[in-house]
Order: C-alpha cells, then sequence, then structure tokens
C-alpha cells in the first residue's frame, strides 16, 4: 500500500512540510539555491517511488531525515571537490546536543507512549502523520476543539518530557 494515495496527497504533504524542510536544509548549507535543489530532488524521489513507498515513522519525521541524509551528501559532495576538505560539516552538524534520528526517534516514542490514549493518538495523527485539525476531528469523530484540547494537553506533557532535546527540535515535534 502506498502512502500517496494521489497527486492532490502529495501535493498537501509537500505544501504542509517544505518550509521546514527548508529551514531545516538552510541552517545548516545557508544557501537558498542549494537548498531548493535538495528538497526538489527529496520530492522527486518520493513522487518516483510513491507506488512503493510506506512511510512508518511519520511523514514529518520522514521527510527531515531526507533533509538530514541530503545536506550530509551535499557536504560529502562538496568536500571531494575541494582539496582542503578537512571537516567540511560544520561544527554544528555534530554538536552534542544534537540526537541522531534513531535517538530521536526513541525519545518521542517514549514520550508519546506516557501520554492517555485519545491524546496519544490525537497527538500521532497530527505531529507525525501530517493530518489537519479538521481531518483528526473527522476521522476520529469528534469536534475539532475537542482535537485542539487534546493537542493542547498532549504538547503540554511532551513539553516536559522532552525539555532536554535541543530547542530545534522540540520546535519542530512540539510547534
Amino acid at each position: 500500500m502506498s502512502t500517496f494515495q494521489n497527486s492532490t496527497h502529495f501535493e498537501q504533504v509537500f505544501k504542509d512540510n517544505w518550509e521546514l524542510m527548508y529551514q531545516s536544509a538552510y541552517s545548516k548549507i545557508g544557501d537558498q539555491s542549494v537548498v531548493e535543489d535538495i528538497l526538489q530532488e527529496i520530492f522527486i524521489d518520493i513522487w518516483q517511488r510513491r507506488e512503493s513507498l510506506v512511510i512508518t515513522s511519520g511523514i514529518k519525521a520522514y521527510l527531515l531525515t531526507a533533509v538530514k541524509y541530503q545536506v550530509m551528501r551535499y557536504f560529502d559532495e562538496l568536500a571531494k571537490t575541494r582539496s582542503d576538505s578537512k571537516n567540511t560539516l560544520p561544527e554544528s552538524f555534530y554538536e552534542e546536543d544534537v540526537f541522531g534520528f534513531e535517538e530521536l526517534y526513541k525519545e518521542i516514542e517514549i514520550a508519546v507512549e506516557m501520554l492517555p490514549p485519545r491524546a496519544r493518538l490525537v497527538f500521532r495523527m497530527s505531529r507525525l502523520e501530517g493530518y489537519s485539525v479538521d481531518e483528526i476531528a473527522e476521522k476520529m469523530n469528534i469536534s475539532p476543539q475537542t482535537v485542539h484540547n487534546q493537542l493542547s494537553k498532549s504538547l503540554k506533557i511532551m513539553r516536559g518530557e522532552l525539555k532536554h532535546l535541543a530547542p530545534a527540535i522540540a520546535v519542530y515535534i512540539l510547534a
């Protein structure tokens, strides 16, 4: 089963996530045209593999991981073209407070499991799967206000549980 049912869904995923992806890549690279090329490559690859691609970790997590690896690939390619290629990746890329993706995902999963069942489901659908408040309300047969209340409750708990993570990561998940 494909993650992307149709081109409209794909376009919505793009619209919902491109800015976050752009900011993530731009903070490391600082070159608008390179970042735009990276995002284009990511979305072209996803579109080409749409029939077989199944994303189980949540679309935002998947896309940000794709950005991370494309940025690393960019710096690797840059290093190959320079004679002074020592430490081409910026120091901030390896700062101690930045978790590896797997560690980050585990931390988030542990915190999500601490949420009450309904709040957990709402949080997963909103922050990890990219559903809008109205979509969640419709799927769960609850009011949009109830979704907002559950998200607010979830985010308060998650902020407390994940306050030790880098601020940028907390903003990504808990914004």
